[in-house]
């Protein structure tokens, strides 16, 4: 049903669908609340696509708490909001991709995404989410390749989980207020990275040398923060797969790699 263009509130037929496994309504002009929705009755639902409409999804998604057979949830623009919800309550179901990218106010990260553990793909971009980098995500998701949470509020210092996320390949954390220093480990933690985009924060000290360790890094994007010293050689020498290095607007200095 996707790409049409079909409007309205979704009728109350849609709660006789109970065998129904994958459903995409994307690209439509559909509204209404979906925790009043008829959607809350598809328990049986493995994939949900509702992005690109005008419904209104708390980014708590307590409506869909019952679907335990839930692993794909896309509901990137549409109207999120903030809905506050207990810790102590854990949804039925465990996510594989989840992706709420808009531009709403969905204030700090959901309680329910404590209680993930087989995520492998987040894109929580354009929300305004607030709080520290959730390192914690990394650590109970090990098989989390792809983690997006662009043009955000996060702040504080970008801590790393002191365990290697071995699967993560896109780390994208760009326009937001961290500061501090980029982690010394970070090629250690997260070795398997293809793009990395840190840029547009306030991050200072020098560029790790780690970052070497990144043999799979195609995209590296510092520019526009704090950066002082010098640019690390082996970012030459041992990036091999490396494609696009960005580090406009920092405060560099020193020759850009030594001749050899």
């Amino acid at each position: 049903m996707r790409e049409n263009e079909l409007r309205g509130v979704l009728p109350d037929c849609f709660s006789n669908l109970t065998f129904i496994e994958f459903l995409d309504l994307s690209s439509n002009l559909f509204f209404g609340k979906l925790a009043i929705s008829p959607l809350q009755s598809l328990t049986s639902i493995q994939h949900m696509d509702l992005s690109n409409n005008q419904f209104q999804i708390p980014s708590s998604l307590k409506p869909f708490f019952n679907h335990s057979k839930l692993k794909y949830f896309h509901g990137g623009n549409n109207h999120l909001y903030m809905k506050t919800e207990l810790r102590s309550l854990a949804p039925r179901f465990q996510l594989n991709a989840i992706n709420l990218s808009c531009c709403e106010d969905a204030g700090p990260l959901p309680e329910f995404l404590f209680h993930q553990h087989e995520l492998q793909s987040v894109d929580l971009s354009n929300i305004n989410l607030r709080g520290e980098f959730p390192s914690w995500l990394l650590r109970n998701n090990t098989e989390l390749k792809s983690l997006l949470l662009i043009n955000n509020s996060l702040s504080g210092n970008f801590q790393l989980s002191s365990h290697s996320s071995m699967k993560l390949m896109d780390l994208d954390v760009s326009n937001n207020f961290f500061d501090g220093l980029i982690p010394v480990e970070i090629g250690v933690c997260l070795p398997g990275l293809r793009f990395l985009n840190i840029s547009e924060n306030s991050l200072d000290g020098s560029i790790p040398t780690s970052i070497g360790d990144m043999k799979l890094l195609q995209i590296l994007d510092l520019s526009d923060n704090k950066l002082p010293g010098v640019i690390p050689e082996n970012l030459a020498t041992c990036c091999s797969s490396l494609k696009i290095l960005a580090l406009s607007n920092n405060s560099l200095q020193g020759e850009i790699f030594s001749a050899t």
